[in-house]
């Protein structure tokens, strides 16, 4: 049985090596003059990285829509995808750090009601919980 690891990328098909050997010839013509050489070589290997992301993403998003081929449209919400995905990890957990504190401010709600105790430190600790889980749930609709 083989068992293929999530966090490692796939290897490159035969076509993939050759578009990456396209692009690495395309580089070597280049003029890196603002770049050092490590710095150049740098930028070559994320140029690669990207290259297997952007066909394995565009590749995905076709098989999420039931095509036999990859459309232009597929690969520019793949790049859509990849380019907005790193930087919105952060904005995400906010949000899903707001929406644990709005679910315990609607537990406190429901207790106070229920029990019909309403004292001053649990109405500031809702209130006040409120205000940072919406301002964190905010953060992230307006970041995503």
């Amino acid at each position: 049985m083989n068992i293929v690891s999530n966090s490692l990328p796939p290897k490159p098909v035969p076509d993939l090596q050759r578009l990456i050997k396209i692009a690495e010839e395309e580089l070597s013509h280049t003029d890196p003059s603002p770049f050092s050489s490590s710095a150049f070589d740098r930028v070559k290997e994320k140029i690669s990285e990207y290259t297997v992301e952007l066909i394995t993403e565009s590749v995905k998003v076709a098989r999420r829509h039931d095509s036999d081929s990859v459309s232009p449209s597929y690969v520019d919400r793949a790049s859509e995808y990849l380019i907005s995905q790193s930087g919105s990890k952060t904005y995400r957990h906010l949000g899903t750090i707001g929406g644990i504190l709005l679910g315990a401010v609607g537990s406190n709600v429901l207790s106070m009601i229920t029990t019909r105790q309403f004292t001053l430190g649990g109405i500031v600790v809702t209130v006040v919980l409120t205000l940072v889980g919406s301002f964190l749930v905010a953060v992230n609709m307006v970041k995503d």
